[in-house]
């Protein structure tokens, strides 16, 4: 068992891995609204539990978290499954990795010809998180500039916010925190190696 796979706490929760409590940490920094495992659907007969649901800028997007692409085959196919049958409006998105400010995610969700950012099946695996203009909302858009930007967001065309230094501040919060091991897994209080 890998320490990704560990249980770790943050934010009052604990979560089924250290990977996942670090992206715990990383939303709550951008001051998103987040839930861990807040339902289960039935996909294709099959039960699924997204690890988070996250209230960003422009709506809901249900989050797996991997430690990389190819960890776990059948947990991104399962992934897959639910996104196409996810609730709508929503988005789901698989983050695979650390939260770094550049971390790359593939999207599922979005244009599907009626203007609604949430809805469709298009995907993407260009997308990360990205501050709207003012750098007070946050939300997985395209990489640079022109992708800062929600049009759905209602913030002001006025760039310069600080809202890469709070990505940068958020992912190094995250990185840099010390998780303990979970009372069933060891002692009390012990620190988890990193």
């Amino acid at each position: 068992m890998s320490r990704w796979s560990l249980p770790g706490e943050s934010a009052g929760v604990t979560s089924r891995s250290h990977l996942g409590a670090r992206w715990a940490i990383f939303l709550t920094h951008l001051d998103l609204k987040w839930e861990y495992e807040p339902q289960g659907f039935a996909t294709d007969g099959q039960g699924y539990l997204p690890d988070f649901a996250i209230f960003a800028a422009t709506g809901l997007v249900w989050a797996e978290i991997k430690p990389d692409w190819l960890s776990d085959l059948e947990g991104v196919a399962k992934w897959r499954r639910f996104a196409e049958q996810r609730p709508q409006p929503s988005r789901a998105a698989l983050f695979a990795g650390l939260p770094t400010p550049h971390v790359k995610t593939v999207v599922i969700g979005g244009d599907d010809g009626l203007d609604d950012p949430l809805k469709g099946a298009w995907e993407d695996e260009t997308q990360e998180w990205r501050p709207c203009s003012s750098g007070h909302h946050f939300d997985l858009a395209f990489p640079g500039l022109f992708g800062a930007k929600f049009t759905e967001d209602g913030c002001a065309d006025s760039f310069g916010g600080d809202g890469e230094d709070k990505i940068a501040a958020a992912s190094q919060a995250a990185l840099a925190h010390r998780l303990r091991k979970n009372e069933a897994r060891g002692t009390a209080g012990e620190l988890c190696p990193r």
